[in-house]
């Protein structure tokens, strides 16, 4: 049986479920040659049934590199009927030629709801700036709100204009998620006009800059992360830290590591290797873990600590993280949802305003470094349901990993 009729016959099998189907092609396709590319990319150059492209182009979204292959099969799906919605996971690797077919199918399309609106909404999110030029002929609300990262300050300026005639907090808000230098001047310049200072926590961070000491608010550029075998990359997730780690204040359950960068492989300047952690246990008081990095090992706040368990429950086996530039520098405007990709660097991409973590050291806030969501990787499933975001603050070494309160 060839590749793409093991994956139909799973795609297809009545007595399994949407995650067992997901799992097992996501297993298939892992342990075929060359990561399961080119298997891949055999079913989707041919396949006419959503549910087994659907499958096939989620798994390629997992797999970092093969943007050729990738283009290639976006724009034999273009073509394809309903399958064409499939290439919505392939957006980050489509040539700028490839994205404006789509949204020139999109818009030509009598129906809306085509299956390329769905490839359209993810440009949308990673190169707005392809759509802008036709924002008036876009109907979606999401659409239009992700169209606001890296808008042009005329429209920024108009916003600032409107909330000073109404003062609606949503025209803020609004202004916040364009995410330019100049979006976060005007929302600096009403600090003294925000009614509850508390607003002010998260409009300033959610425009780029810290509400504290108007530093970054994240350490750019921004990446896309994909899970990867051990040593692909100098970005080590799961595995053995050593030393202490966070225990679960409740159960004394020890912490795993999700992620620790590598400084020296990262462009932007950090002064050391910053790492994150977990909790294995579902207890549900914890959503906050902070540590301190010194000469002498780790320094836990707010939990108890102790020694690692040596295991990897988490992330599926010890593993690594490869970045690739994330085709939307600015930010992603749309709150996050299920299926987020992982990403290190640039802004945040909350599920809803959220206020940064302060440093228990200097009391400032922290700027963003990564999150990591939770889901399917080329090896199994993450060992947590959550998006996990971490804050680092360089001066002091001392990362907060949470979820969204």
């Amino acid at each position: 049986m060839g590749a793409t009729e093991e994956i139909e016959r799973i795609a297809l099998d009545p007595v399994l479920s949407v995650p067992e189907k997901d799992e097992r092609i996501i297993a298939f396709l892992a342990q075929s040659d060359d990561r399961g590319v080119p298997a891949a990319v055999e079913c989707l150059m041919t396949t006419s049934d959503r549910r087994v492209s659907e499958y096939v182009a989620a798994y390629l979204g997992l797999i970092h590199g093969a943007r050729e292959e990738k283009a290639r099969v976006a724009e034999r799906l273009r073509g394809a009927g309903e399958v064409a919605a499939s290439a919505a996971r392939l957006v980050p690797w489509m040539p700028d030629s490839l994205i404006d077919a789509f949204i020139q199918d999109h818009l030509a399309a009598a129906d809306p709801e085509s299956p390329v609106s769905s490839v359209v909404f993810a440009i949308a999110m990673h190169r707005p700036e392809r759509l802008r030029p036709y924002a008036d002929q876009v109907e979606s609300a999401a659409m239009k709100r992700s169209l606001l990262s890296g808008a042009p300050d005329e429209f920024a300026d108009s916003l600032l204009e409107r909330w000073r005639a109404e003062h609606d907090l949503n025209d803020l808000w609004t202004l916040a998620l364009i995410r330019t230098s100049h979006a976060a001047d005007l929302i600096e310049s009403v600090m003294n006009e925000v009614a509850d200072p508390n607003d002010w926590d998260w409009l300033m961070p959610l425009a780029g800059r810290l509400p504290d000491t108007r530093k970054p608010a994240g350490f750019p550029p921004a990446f896309l992360g994909f899970v990867a075998d051990a040593g692909e990359s100098a970005h080590v997730m799961g595995g053995d830290p050593g030393g202490d780690v966070p225990l679960c204040a409740d159960c004394r359950a020890p912490a795993e590591r999700i992620l620790t960068l590598s400084a020296e492989a990262m462009p932007n300047v950090l002064s050391r290797d910053p790492s994150f952690y977990w909790f294995t246990c579902e207890c549900a008081e914890v959503d906050r873990i902070t540590v301190r990095f010194t000469s002498a090992g780790t320094e836990v706040y707010f939990n108890p600590q102790g020694p690692s368990s040596g295991e990897s429950r988490l992330i599926p086996g010890e593993r690594s993280l490869v970045l690739e530039p994330h085709p939307n520098q600015h930010g992603v405007s749309l709150p996050a949802f299920p299926r987020t990709q992982h990403q290190v660097g640039g802004l945040p991409r909350w599920p809803s305003p959220e206020t940064h973590p302060i440093c228990p050291v200097c009391g400032n806030y922290m700027p963003f470094l990564m999150a990591i969501e939770g889901g399917s990787t080329p090896f199994g499933r993450m060992g947590f349901e959550e998006l996990l975001f971490g804050f680092w603050c360089d001066s002091c070494a001392v990362s907060s990993t949470q979820t969204q309160n």
